[in-house]
């Protein structure tokens, strides 16, 4: 890690720790969602046990908010306020610039999903483990990394909070995070199917009850793991 990323790793780190409202967005509501149905059976899980399929479900929805929300939000406002101009003339590299946003969003990541495990596992959940659940939390932080660095490119302050809040909305009502994708109409649940979250849903839902997963699932995140940085460094400008 060269010096630049360590130094802006480090204040974008700090400046994470104090934005009290992201923080109980990425993290706190997760958490809270988790506790609630978690001792509350009241959710369609399909023919799945409810913690294996609802924990998950809550680790897609944090790794959602961390990679994607909280990092568009950031950065449209870092934009509207003239803060990402300023980069363009100091030596800074787009490639440690957008390195440290990455950096702080994985720690963040990881965060959630070592907390959320260990409520899971407070709350009576006992996964199996499969070697690939380490892939799908690594592709599913890249899209949603990607993504969130896209949104936050093309849309500036309260336009980025508002399109990053609704599309968290849609995203968690109809990627079957909380509830089984067969409850919803057949051609909601067909286009459900193709969301980035949906297919991480999937794919830990299968790899933490000790299965590979479904081959269109693993596709379905692979591409949108690629999508995300590409379409993140074709339209990332500084000004």
């Amino acid at each position: 890690m060269t010096s630049a990323l360590t130094t802006l790793s480090r204040a974008e780190l700090r400046v994470a720790a104090r934005d009290g409202e992201q923080l109980l967005l990425t993290g706190g509501l997760p958490i809270l969602l988790l506790i609630l149905f978690g001792l509350v059976d009241v959710l369609p899980t399909g023919d799945m046990e409810p913690l294996d399929f609802l924990v998950p479900g809550i680790l897609t929805m944090a790794l959602l908010s961390s990679g994607f929300v909280r990092l568009a939000i950031a950065l449209g406002f870092d934009r509207s306020f003239g803060a990402i101009e300023r980069y363009a003339v100091s030596p800074v590299r787009v490639g440690d610039f957008l390195g440290s946003r990455a950096v702080v969003a994985a720690l963040i990541g990881a965060v959630q999903v070592g907390v959320l495990f260990a409520i899971g596992l407070a709350l009576g959940w006992r996964p199996t483990i499969h070697g690939l659940l380490a892939v799908v939390i690594l592709l599913a932080m890249v899209c949603f990394f990607g993504l969130g660095l896209t949104l936050g490119s093309l849309a500036q302050g309260l336009r980025t909070l508002a399109l990053a809040n609704a599309l968290y909305v849609v995203l968690l009502l109809f990627s079957g995070l909380v509830f089984d994708l067969a409850e919803l109409p057949d051609v909601l649940s067909t286009v459900a199917e193709l969301l980035p979250t949906s297919a991480t849903a999937e794919l830990l839902r299968s790899t933490t009850t000790g299965e590979a997963g479904d081959a269109r699932a693993w596709l379905v995140l692979t591409v949108w793991s690629a999508i995300g940085p590409i379409a993140a460094l074709r339209w990332f400008r500084w000004r």
